[in-house]
């Protein structure tokens, strides 16, 4: 009988067919996992920089779209939370400012990326440090001009500080301070039923010129600040709204604010008005911020304007019949080829420190500093 061999081979080829199938299998595996896991990590790159992008918007639209009158009213060291921002169906940003100095805020934005279920997926939030740029602009009087200076018919010029009866509520005023009523180095004629009132009522005063009648400004730095500038004249004024939610459309050359209406959008909204070239105003409406007008401003109808008037040329202000065209703030002439102010017929300028702070508060700008303004906080 012959004995069976220890080296008999077979059934070998089912072990390692099986053996090479589960090697095989553990690197299809392998290689499955290592995809997925770079196809989550580049996922969550994806997200993460979603995000980031998120925060950034945030962060730019906040600068952009600030509101000197929001910042203003804040306490030192106090906070304020701005709206979401919405950029798609799984991309906000929430934002908040902080009040660091009398002029210096922080602004945060933390950017979200969520799934369809409203899963936080990523989340990144920046900081910018910025600064409010604010006219630097002194009116000591309802009426300043460096010419002659006529009023007639039923105008009025009032250096009595006074709040708009308009503005009941919704609006934070200073003390009231009077001034005077008129201020000129000229000469000043006063006809007909007009009434010149202040502390005191009219002041010559021969150390006004061009380089002190703005205070620490001149016209040329006011005019760098400007965020509307007019392409025309102007017939009527009314607050243009946009879009859902309703927002202020600042690119209507009519729109000068809602200074009256303290639910409309542009309630907040103070444009600095520059015009190069005579500008005359006419029709109806109310308007607000601070108006630059390089040449001569003729008004006239039932206009309403709440805020400093800065002309460099002629101002002629009028109303017309039973209409009165009012100014709350103060009027300034600055040009020394000026040749007269007139207010006639029911004109009236009236001085007002609220609508003033109002103005240069409100048209403040929002700026960046200039080094080291960003951070990512995490």
């Amino acid at each position: 009988m012959r004995a069976s061999r220890l080296s008999d081979e077979r059934g070998v080829a089912l072990a390692v067919a099986i053996f090479a199938l589960v090697v095989i299998g553990a690197l299809i595996a392998g290689t499955f996992f290592a995809g997925r896991l770079e196809q989550q990590t580049g996922r969550n790159t994806l997200f993460v920089a979603q995000a980031a992008e998120a925060a950034e918007a945030g962060l730019s639209d906040a600068i952009s779209s600030g509101s000197g009158a929001t910042y203003a009213a804040m306490a030192l060291g106090g906070s304020v939370n701005l709206a979401d921002l919405t950029l798609s169906s799984h991309l906000t940003a929430n934002r908040s400012v902080s009040r660091l100095t009398s002029s210096v805020y922080l602004i945060r934005a933390l950017g979200n990326r969520t799934d369809a279920g409203g899963n936080v997926l990523a989340t990144r939030s920046a900081g910018s440090l910025v600064r409010m740029a604010m006219a630097d602009l002194q009116i000591k009087a309802g009426l300043t001009a460096l010419g002659d200076v006529v009023v007639t018919g039923n105008s009025t010029v009032s250096g009595n500080d006074q709040i708009p009866a308009d503005w009941a509520t919704g609006v934070s005023c200073p003390a009231l301070d009077t001034v005077a009523g008129i201020r000129y180095n000229g000469s000043l004629s006063a006809g007909g039923s007009s009434d010149i009132t202040g502390d005191p009522p009219k002041f010559a005063d021969p150390t006004l010129n061009s380089s002190n009648i703005f205070g620490n400004s001149s016209f040329e730095q006011l005019k760098a600040l400007r965020t509307l500038t007019l392409t025309g004249n102007v017939s009527g004024l009314a607050a243009a709204v946009t879009g859902t939610p309703p927002r202020c459309d600042t690119s209507v050359q009519s729109n000068w604010g809602a200074p009256t209406d303290p639910a409309s959008p542009c309630f907040n909204y103070f444009p600095i008005i520059y015009r190069y070239g005579n500008l005359s105003i006419s029709g109806t409406g109310v308007g607000q911020g601070i108006l630059l007008v390089e040449g001569d401003l003729n008004a006239q109808g039932r206009i309403d304007f709440y805020g400093p008037v800065i002309v460099t040329g002629t101002v002629d202000i009028r109303g017309t019949g039973s209409s009165a065209t009012k100014f709350y703030g103060g009027v300034l002439a600055q040009d020394v080829q000026l040749d007269d102010s007139r207010l006639s017929g029911n004109a009236t300028v009236n001085y007002s420190s609220c609508a003033i702070q109002r103005a240069l508060q409100g048209s403040a700008t929002i700026q960046p500093l200039s080094e080291r303004a960003w951070v990512q906080l995490y």
